[in-house]
């Protein structure tokens, strides 16, 4: 037992004098190019928000991401004290995994009337599968846990189509698109290697997915009517602008338009983040759309933020995305899987932006900085392994 504990101090020692020879690792460098990022947007913005005065409690998203980042570095810099260990690396890969199953949970029994804003909640849950669904490749985890952390995924998609946030669909479309990529480059399926028991439960899966379908229960039924609202909404926006302005798409159709002729005419500054909702509030009485009256914001994060602070406030958002991206280059080599997870998180930050501005909501600043912060921590828990 001496021997061991000798021997594993001496590993400990020697992994830190590595990086002592070579200087930062891919994490801690990674994890600063996340704080650089942070700091630059928030001060970026700052600046349009306090020429024009607007009220300082509306920055708390970039607050909770410098500190959020600020604790990011400390976490991966203090090794190996800070560093997860293989089993609890693997905790957190199920607790990241029942938050999933706990999101399907909420949206089968309140479905849009979810405890907070249903859209920035449905990408907060989207963030958490993006983190998890690398998790299902990684071979030197074992079947068993893989399948579990699978069955979480599709669980956590589902509780993102539960809450009908059609922005958040786009969470689909990445898990095909990376799943696809996966299965090309032969890292998801062994066909010739599955099982006579596999191919059972595939197909037994398959038939009883076929047959929820053909009962139409009303969960699905819901979700295809708010895909089908779509439509209908954009069509009547090009015949009846003031009845289509008080319909979800309708109102963001009209919002869109009124912000770009906005722009247009200011596009440096911006109007500041008050006058902009006063303008909101009389674009609605110029058409009599109560459902426009009671917004605060414009559905759209780059526009929102091109009106209220020009060319700053969208400058300061692209700053921000520009660092995620960043760090998954910096990950893509020594970290595969933390690299997906972060580009799986920047889509659909910026996806759903589209359709919604979700930092205006507190919780979905944290829930961006936790979820970047957690990719960064568990990477360097395979550093601390190696």
């Amino acid at each position: 037992m001496r021997s061991e504990r000798i021997q594993h101090s001496e590993n400990g020692l020697s992994v830190q004098s590595n990086w002592g020879q070579t200087g930062s690792s891919p994490v801690e460098e990674a994890a600063r190019i996340w704080l650089f990022a942070c700091l630059a947007a928030t001060a970026i913005r700052i600046i349009p928000h306090g020429f024009w005065q607007d009220n300082w409690d509306r920055r708390h998203a970039e607050a909770r991401l410098v500190l959020g980042a600020m604790a990011t570095v400390a976490l991966v810099k203090w090794p190996p004290f800070y560093r997860l260990l293989g089993a609890q690396k693997l905790l957190l890969s199920y607790a990241i995994g029942m938050a999933c199953a706990i999101g399907l949970g909420v949206t089968s029994i309140y479905g849009r009337e979810t405890p907070v804003h249903a859209i920035a909640w449905a990408v907060s849950l989207s963030f958490l599968v993006c983190l998890l669904a690398p998790m299902v490749l990684d071979a030197s985890v074992r079947s068993r846990h893989r399948k579990i952390w699978a069955l979480c995924v599709v669980m956590g998609c589902m509780g993102v189509v539960l809450s009908q946030s059609r922005g958040v669909y786009g969470l689909l479309i990445w898990l095909a698109l990376t799943g696809y990529v996966a299965a090309s480059n032969r890292t998801l399926l062994h066909l010739s290697s599955l099982s006579l028991r596999a191919w059972l439960v595939f197909f037994l899966s398959f038939g009883v997915f076929i047959w929820a379908l053909s009962t139409q229960p009303q969960w699905l039924t819901g979700v295809f009517h708010r895909l089908y609202e779509v439509w209908i909404e954009a069509s009547l926006s090009q015949t009846n602008l003031a009845e289509a302005a008080n319909t979800s798409i309708g109102s963001r159709l009209f919002l869109w338009s009124k912000a770009l002729d906005a722009i247009e005419l200011q596009p440096w500054l911006g109007y500041g983040k008050e006058n902009s909702i006063a303008m909101i509030k009389q674009w609605g009485l110029e058409i009599n759309s109560a459902q426009v009256q009671k917004l605060g914001h414009l559905h759209h994060e780059f526009l929102d933020a091109w009106v209220s602070h020009g060319l700053m406030g969208i400058l300061s958002l692209m700053v921000l995305a520009t660092g995620m991206g960043l760090v998954a280059r910096k990950l893509w080599e020594p970290h595969p899987r933390a690299a997906q997870g972060i580009l799986g998180i920047l889509f659909m930050h910026l996806t759903a932006g589209l359709s919604n501005t979700n930092m205006v909501h507190n919780y979905y600043g944290a829930m961006l900085s936790l979820s970047v912060g957690l990719a960064l921590v568990m990477a360097a828990s395979e550093e601390a392994k190696n």
